[in-house]
């Protein structure tokens, strides 16, 4: 019961670190009605890949997604997973680098970003080094700090609410599903981790439900918050948005005069965890398709990614960079899941044709 939690808050913050960023911009400039649309008609996509994904790890029990690619033959593994672990490396050092950046402008102007980087990186690598166990432990901690207190930032935001920035509606036919862009926001979905802790533990797709549920409330609220704060019309020009829209609140009681530097200090927390999950899943690829020590290549990993993040020179081809390598894992989360239900699928068959 304690690890199904631990699953489920892991979720939900990888979710988060990822989500709240670049997804607003890329539903603002998808449509100027019905958000909500786009944000359900995803989680309903997501819900479904998850779906077969857990089903289809379900026809290999003890076994992860990559003792299940090995299964297919080693050049298969690495046909499949090595361009998966390169996009990972990409995207853990973009995240990485709009955290860095976020951070310096909400707090510390003056502290160049590669001390930020540099912090950033050495935590999320020892802590992926620790292994699988320290990395649910400390997102129970983790989700019980700071999922509170991003309710009390979101809660306390409703003081600049104003009902008429904001246009109820259903756009029919939805055109957003012919949109790019709309593919590249499958990106953001964060479950992929799920079929490398298969191994160690039995998912239930019914209590991961659960937690499909919170995230998809908190993208409808990181959302909807800078909407009912700025309006349509404004949003389309801000760079984060939701955070522009904590700074906006003043809370005299509050410890912090700005909301946005208390929410900044939480998202440490989420980068690292996230980022430490991923390091961990690439440890885990190399050494399972290259048989060589996890640590060794999560360092050697952990280095490229830190490079990347240094040289990428303005935060212009920061979010270009980083909706690619979105639009790139988006492409993991649609053929993984189905790769993995089709084989198990077929493989299952096959075994009960034999057996009559």
């Amino acid at each position: 019961m304690t690890q199904r939690i631990q699953i489920g808050a892991v979720f939900i913050i990888m979710h988060l670190s990822f989500g709240y960023v670049v997804y607003p911009n890329l539903i603002y400039r998808l449509t100027e009605t019905a958000h909500w649309e786009i944000i359900i008609c995803l989680g309903l996509l997501q819900l479904l890949l998850l779906w077969f994904y857990i089903k289809g790890l379900h026809y290999f029990p003890n076994n992860d997604v990559i003792d299940i690619h090995l299964k297919m033959g080693r050049w298969a593994a690495i046909v499949f997973l090595i361009p998966f672990v390169i996009n990972l490396i990409a995207l853990v050092s973009l995240n990485i680098r709009i955290h860095a950046e976020v951070i310096i402008s909400i707090f510390l102007p003056r502290t160049p970003y590669w001390s930020i980087l540099l912090l950033l990186f050495f935590v999320s690598v020892y802590t992926a080094l620790k292994g699988l166990g320290t990395i649910l432990r400390s997102s129970i901690f983790i989700f019980l700090f700071v999922i509170p207190l991003v309710l009390l930032n979101i809660f306390s935001s409703a003081i600049n609410f104003n009902i008429h920035n904001v246009t109820p509606g259903l756009d029919l036919p939805p055109k957003f599903l012919l949109n790019m862009r709309f593919f590249y926001l499958l990106g953001f979905s964060s479950f992929l981790f799920l079929g490398f802790i298969t191994s160690k533990t039995k998912l239930i797709f019914r209590h991961l439900v659960v937690a499909w549920m919170i995230v998809t409330l908190l993208f409808l609220l990181v959302v909807y918050i800078p909407l009912f704060v700025f309006g349509q019309e404004t949003v389309i020009t801000l760079t984060n948005p939701f955070l522009e829209a904590m700074d906006s609140i003043d809370i005299s009681w509050f410890s912090f005069n700005r909301q946005a530097i208390f929410f900044g200090v939480l998202l440490v927390g989420l980068v690292i965890l996230t980022n430490s999950m991923i390091f961990w899943m690439i440890g885990r690829v190399m050494q399972k398709v290259f048989t060589w020590d996890s640590s060794y290549w999560i360092i050697a990993c952990s280095v490229i990614a830190f490079i990347i993040a240094i040289v990428v020179p303005n935060k212009y081809l920061l979010e270009e960079y980083f909706l690619w390598s979105s639009g790139a894992q988006a492409y993991f989360m649609i053929s993984i899941p189905l790769t993995i239900f089709i084989y198990g699928f077929l493989s299952n068959r096959g075994v009960k044709v034999r057996e009559k």
